[in-house]
């Protein structure tokens, strides 16, 4: 079946964080939101069809996770990224977020450290702290337009914490690790004895003929000491549906993660879970599809960027719908660069939420038409003009 992911589907009045008009106006004045990372694109029939029919027997009590969704899973994992797992190490949450606090209160104590690689997602420093633990950051390096992993940083400050929270696909730099890297991250943690937390939530989106490398998936030793944490939601569209899959092999690492998990009472609910089912055993050729969309989508994004809004420089993603964005080049103090995309027209999120000390990145979200993602940045090519 072929999808169609130039459909226009205003989401406007549909409780959608990303274009509620709380956010970005409305009428006239409103702004073209390329923020929230979720997608516009409509879901694949399946997941509406497993949908419709829970709805349609019109009781929601308490439930208990589907029968084949774990299997559904773990084919997933199998068929597209090779890592084979058991049924018994698959858990399930209401997302990755609850996953990282899970995992704090489970492997930490008040006042531990634990270690993050910078620019990163907010929730894995406010959570950190929120908790009452210590972040240790260890910065990525911007080397000749990509962003690296500074190994002999990291290594220093693996010796004194206790949880390395991992993203990969990286968010927001929109980094595949490759093999080696992986193999090199898991020496560190394993010297130092580390539990890993990897956040895999953009592992099916990546480009140019990559395959994602789940760390897990690269010895037994490395799994006994990982927590994979994935979702469909960003490639499937249903982050709204919250629910995510948490990949245990270590059994006592299983058993402490769980007993927080029912602690704090943080178990999804049906329609995520009969969802994530659809989309794991009959999304193969969709993810495949939205995947090669979004990939001329990054490459129309540098593209339009590089011939006509040189001033801005992206860092193009290996995977993921996520544009990172130096805007250096404008000659903009960091603290008016939000109001100039304001005043573009553009709601995108700000550089220095992700901890990116020179303030002045952008991240762009490219998981939208073809149409509004050329709107979006014809609005900031009129703006830069408008500059000069």
């Amino acid at each position: 079946m072929m999808y169609h992911f130039d459909e226009a589907i205003d989401r406007r009045g549909h409780n959608s964080a990303k274009w509620d008009r709380r956010f970005i106006g409305e009428g006239k004045d409103a702004l073209l939101p390329f923020w929230v990372a979720d997608t516009d694109f409509r879901t694949l029939p399946e997941v509406n069809a497993a949908l419709a029919k829970c709805v349609e027997h019109g009781i929601y009590g308490y439930t208990l996770p589907p029968e084949g969704c774990a299997a559904a899973a773990a084919r997933w994992q199998k068929v597209r990224h090779e890592f084979e797992i058991q049924e018994e190490w698959v858990t399930f949450l209401a997302g990755i977020d609850c996953a990282i606090s899970t995992a704090v209160q489970a492997f930490t104590q008040p006042g531990d450290e634990v270690l993050i690689n910078t620019p990163i997602y907010t929730p894995f420093f406010e959570v950190v702290l929120e908790n009452g633990r210590q972040v240790v950051s260890s910065p990525m390096r911007l080397v000749d337009g990509r962003y690296e992993f500074d190994f002999e940083d990291l290594s220093e400050k693996a010796k004194t914490a206790k949880l390395f929270l991992f993203c990969n696909p990286q968010n927001p730099t929109s980094r595949a690790l490759s093999r080696e890297e992986l193999e090199k991250i898991g020496e560190i943690c394993a010297e130092n004895n580390l539990v890993i937390l990897s956040d895999e939530i953009h592992g099916d989106i990546v480009f140019d003929g990559r395959r994602h490398i789940p760390i897990a998936s690269l010895s037994p030793e490395l799994a006994q000491r990982t927590i994979t944490c994935t979702s469909p939601s960003k490639t499937f569209s249903v982050a709204g549906l919250v629910a995510s899959v948490i990949i245990i092999p270590n059994k006592e690492l299983r058993r402490r993660f769980e007993a927080v998990k029912e602690r704090n009472c943080i178990n999804t609910n049906i329609l995520g879970l009969v969802a994530m089912q659809a989309a794991y055993t009959h999304g193969d050729d969709y993810a495949d599809q939205v995947t090669a969309y979004l990939q001329e989508n990054r490459d129309f994004a540098i593209r339009f960027l590089r011939e006509r809004v040189p001033a801005i420089n992206p860092i193009a993603p290996e995977a993921t719908f996520l544009l990172w964005m130096d805007c250096s080049g404008l000659g903009i103090a960091s603290e008016n660069l939000e109001s100039f995309f304001t005043g573009a027209g553009l709601r995108l999120s700000g550089g220095t939420a992700y901890q990116e000390p020179t303030g002045q990145f952008v991240r762009l979200n490219f998981g939208c038409t073809r149409a509004t993602l050329k709107a979006g940045l014809e609005r900031l090519e009129r703006a830069v003009l408008a500059r000069k």
